[in-house]
C-alpha cells in the first residue's frame, strides 16, 4: 500500500488518489517489460513495466475524477506518488504535474528542481523539464531566471532541465522571438560541457526551434561551429534540408 513520506503529515486525499493510481498501474504490470525497461534505463528502481501512454491515461483519469483538488492536494499527490522507489509511480507523479501544469506557480519550480535532483534518469527528468517546466514558462515568464540558474549548475540533470525548459518556447512561432535569444545565451557557455545528456539536450532544443525557424538555427550553429560538438550539431540540424546545412557541416569538419 502506498503511503506518504514518514517525514510528512499524511494527507488522506493524496494517499487515496495515489493508491488508486498505484492499484491501476499494478493491474497493468508486465514483468517481462519491467525487466527490459529496468535494464534499458540502467535503473535501480523497481518497475511495473507499464507503457508511458497507459501511465498517462491512468493519471488523467484520476485527475478528471477529482477536478476540485486544491493546489496543496495536487502537490501532496505528487509527493505521495514519488515516495515509493518505483519507476512507474514516479513517472505517474511527473505526469500528474504535467496534467495540472495550469495550476502550478513560480514557487513550484522548487518542487520541480527537487524531483529532478532525485530522478537519476532522463525518462523522468525530460517530463519534468521538457513538458512541465516548459509549459510553466509559457504561463509564467518569471520562471526564466530559475531555469537560467538551473542551466548554470554543474549537476547534469538540473543543467539538462535548464535547457529543456525552453523547448516549447522556441518551438512555437509565436513565442520563438522571445525565447530563442534566451536559449542562445544559456547554450553558449554550455558548449564546452562534454557530457552526452547535456550535448543531446542542446541539440534537441535547437532541433525543435529549426522546425519553424531553420535560418536562425543555421546562423546560430554557424556562429559557434568552432566550439559546438558533433552530437549537438547533428541533432540541431537533423530537420534542416541537406543542401541548406551542408556549409555548416563542412565548416565543422574543416575546423582545426
Amino acid at each position: 500500500m502506498i503511503a506518504a513520506a514518514e517525514s510528512e503529515t499524511p494527507d488522506p486525499v493524496a494517499i487515496q488518489v495515489a493508491e488508486e493510481i498505484d492499484t491501476a498501474l499494478i493491474a497493468l504490470s508486465d514483468p517481462d517489460r519491467a525487466k527490459g525497461t529496468r535494464a534499458y534505463l540502467h535503473s535501480d528502481l523497481n518497475h511495473y513495466g507499464v507503457p508511458v501512454p497507459e501511465v498517462r491515461r491512468v493519471v488523467r483519469a484520476a485527475g478528471k475524477a477529482r477536478p476540485a483538488l486544491t493546489h496543496a492536494d495536487l502537490v501532496a499527490v505528487t509527493r505521495t506518488l514519488w515516495t515509493p522507489t518505483v519507476h512507474d509511480t514516479r513517472l505517474a507523479a511527473c505526469l500528474w504535474l504535467e496534467a495540472h501544469t495550469d495550476r502550478l506557480t513560480l514557487d513550484d519550480t522548487a518542487l520541480l528542481a527537487e524531483l529532478v535532483g532525485e530522478s537519476g534518469t532522463w525518462a523522468l527528468v525530460d517530463v519534468l523539464s521538457g513538458s512541465v517546466a516548459a509549459r510553466l514558462l509559457l504561463r509564467e515568464p518569471r520562471t526564466e531566471a530559475v531555469y537560467r540558474a538551473w542551466a548554470a549548475q554543474d549537476e547534469m540533470w538540473l543543467r539538462r532541465s535548464g535547457i529543456l525548459a525552453f523547448m516549447l518556447g522556441v518551438r512555437s512561432a509565436d513565442t520563438f522571438p522571445r525565447w530563442f535569444p534566451v536559449l542562445g545565451e544559456i547554450a553558449e557557455p554550455l558548449l564546452d560541457d562534454t557530457r552526452f545528456f547535456v550535448r543531446k539536450a542542446l541539440g534537441w532544443v535547437l532541433r525543435e526551434a529549426s522546425k519553424k525557424h531553420p535560418d536562425a538555427v543555421l546562423a546560430w550553429t554557424a556562429a559557434h561551429v568552432d566550439r559546438i560538438s558533433g552530437l549537438t550539431l547533428r541533432e540541431a540540424l537533423k530537420r534542416v534540408p541537406e543542401e541548406r546545412k551542408a556549409p555548416v557541416l563542412h565548416a565543422y569538419r574543416e575546423r582545426a
